[in-house]
């Protein structure tokens, strides 16, 4: 019986000390007005390609932000949309066109093996997620990774991300 209510001591006490320990929390609000700005950075893709991006938040509602995502290749224009969760963490994807370039609404190419859902024209379709970044180097630092969602299953249109904020 005194095992017993040790243990139970033991348990009730250490249930009730993490209770008390305080979420590591930040204000959304306060992280997607601090991305506000010009980013620069690189797309790393898993088949080897290298593409430099430009990224522009525009504006932010609460934990959502705004914005637009150019290459130094190319002059497709994407609208992107995102948002900062209480943790940090940053997530946004390219949901239209802010200006075609052509790369891919002018690819001709059908079937299985469709050289449009490929390396370089694929890369132009909407609907790249951005993800699995967390605000960092006090919110001037973005690391993540991306995919093109829509892609086949032999793509090669994922990869990692780096951002840096400009001034």
């Amino acid at each position: 019986m005194k095992q017993f209510t040790i243990f139970l001591f033991i348990l009730v006490a250490s249930s009730t000390y993490r209770c008390e320990e305080p979420e590591n929390t930040i204000d959304c609000n306060s992280a997607t007005t601090s991305l506000l700005g010009n980013w620069e950075g690189t797309l790393l893709y898993d088949a080897g390609y290298r593409q430099n991006i430009d990224l522009r938040i525009t504006s932010n509602t609460g934990c959502t932000f705004l914005g637009t995502i150019g290459f130094e290749d190319s002059h497709t224009v994407f609208i992107i949309s995102g948002t900062v969760d209480k943790y940090g963490w940053v997530k946004f994807s390219e949901n239209d066109y802010f200006y075609d370039g052509g790369e891919y609404t002018g690819c001709n190419g059908s079937g299985w093996s469709n050289p449009c859902d490929r390396w370089p024209f694929g890369r132009y379709k909407t609907g790249t997620k951005y993800e699995e970044a967390r605000l960092k180097n006090n919110n001037t630092l973005l690391n993540g990774s991306f995919y093109q969602q829509a892609s086949s299953w032999n793509s090669t249109l994922r990869g990692d991300f780096t951002l840096e904020k400009l001034g």
